[in-house]
């Protein structure tokens, strides 16, 4: 398992320098939200993004995979009833996966809870139809890409639709796309009634990603969670992905805290 640094909550830093921190803190890869990337996304500037993979590649750094995909797009939504507000959204994840794949993402985290809100009363099956529907022409495009997206189950409230692991799965099942697999995150699985164990087993075998964070939504090591097990529940799946490191805040300078979590999980993967 390979480990990786994403920009979140580092992502109001200009995108080199979060290139300079994660090359600093001893990380070889990187997973980025493509809206901190300043490159034009929906009318692609080719010298750009040229040149964000060279600044990443002269710090040592691959850019694995993409999170966040819609934080710059408030306005649009995947899963709602208006078919143009759909269509919109979907040319713009289109776009995203085009994006990925021309920096060397291989992985596509669909997230962006706020983008994803159901309308109020509509039963999960038909929210996932429409969800199919959005996703469908950047799962298409990510096939040809040699991209995976990975959806992602979160939490109420921060969304009312895919809330946990099964409805993540279930989604993933009536798609039933070859670019479309999961995500688990270990804080989200935290909130759940579930083990990351049996959140693993109920995954496969579309898992395809996995971000690691504290249940206190700090970095691995930072809080109580241990990682033993979780590593232990990948292994025994055979996952040999990324382990994605998404912290949502730090009580110390992330400079000192991200190469002390780097440190932790490299200790849990050699146990």
């Amino acid at each position: 398992m390979r480990l990786a640094l994403c920009n979140k909550t580092l992502d109001d830093r200009p995108i080199e320098a979060f290139f300079e921190l994660a090359a600093q803190a001893g990380f070889d890869a990187v997973e980025v939200i493509p809206g901190s990337l300043n490159t034009p996304i929906a009318a692609p500037d080719a010298a750009m993004r040229v040149q964000i993979r060279q600044v990443a590649r002269a710090h040592g750094l691959d850019i694995v995979a993409f999170n966040s995909l819609l934080q710059h797009a408030p306005h649009l939504n995947l899963v709602t009833d208006d078919p143009a507000l759909r269509r919109a959204t979907a040319a713009e994840l289109e776009a995203i996966v085009l994006l990925a794949a021309q920096l060397g993402a291989r992985a596509v985290v669909v997230g962006s809870p706020r983008q994803r809100r159901a309308p109020d009363g509509v039963p999960f099956e038909q929210a996932v139809d429409y969800f199919i529907d959005g996703l469908r022409p950047a799962a298409d495009a990510a096939e040809r890409l040699g991209v995976t997206l990975c959806l992602e189950p979160l939490a109420a409230p921060l969304t009312n639709f895919m809330n946990d692991t099964a409805e993540g799965a279930a989604a993933a099942r009536a798609m039933n796309h070859p670019a479309v697999e999961l995500v688990l995150d270990v804080k989200q699985i935290a909130l759940e009634a579930l083990s990351f164990a049996q959140a693993v087993e109920l995954a496969l075998p579309r898992l395809a990603h996995v971000h690691v964070n504290d249940a206190n939504m700090h970095a691995p090591g930072e809080g109580e969670t241990d990682f033993a097990p979780i590593v232990h529940a990948l292994r025994a799946a055979d996952y040999d992905g990324l382990l994605s490191i998404e912290a949502f805040g730090f009580a110390d300078d992330p400079a000192v805290v991200l190469p002390r979590s780097r440190r932790y999980l490299e200790r849990a993967l050699a146990g």
